[in-house]
């Protein structure tokens, strides 16, 4: 849980940063955040070492994830995960740089070379008409079978 939210009880976009902070943590680790009474933030933080290969965090990290992913956008995805989990939330990144990141990565490990991927972070910060978000009025309708007589 954001640390902020701790001290002023409130909520704000940066806390769902934070929160997000901890899915990538999740995502890296295939670990739940609290496994028997040790948060994996926590254990993290004390163990990461960014001069070391793989960040010394070797015996955290899924199997999966060394043979999936190059070793820059490996650190790179370490690295976003650590920026979003900032104690101060002006220190975190918005939502918007946050998805910018991800598709940096996904572009270094080649995932990410059609342009329509690209697009739908840009149609999110609205400045694309073309983006038919799926809960739209009109995706929704569409879904349901209703037709738009306009």
């Amino acid at each position: 849980m954001d640390p902020e939210y701790y001290t002023t009880q409130q909520l704000t976009e940066k806390s769902d940063v934070y929160s997000f902070g901890v899915l990538l943590l999740e995502l890296i680790t295939a670990r739940s955040p609290i496994v028997r009474g040790k948060y994996i933030v926590k254990e993290l933080r004390q163990a990461i070492d960014k001069s070391k290969d793989m960040y010394n965090i070797d015996e955290f990290v899924d199997p999966a994830i060394p043979s999936n992913m190059t070793p820059i956008s490996f650190r790179k995805f370490v690295d976003l995960a650590f920026t979003c989990l900032e104690d101060a939330g002006a220190n975190r990144p918005t939502m918007a740089e946050v998805v910018k990141e991800i598709e940096n990565i996904m572009e270094i490990d080649g995932l990410n070379s059609c342009a329509e991927s690209r697009s739908t972070s840009v149609s999110h910060e609205g400045t694309s008409a073309t983006f038919d978000h799926p809960y739209s009025e009109e995706s929704l309708n569409r879904y349901n079978g209703v037709t738009n007589s306009r």
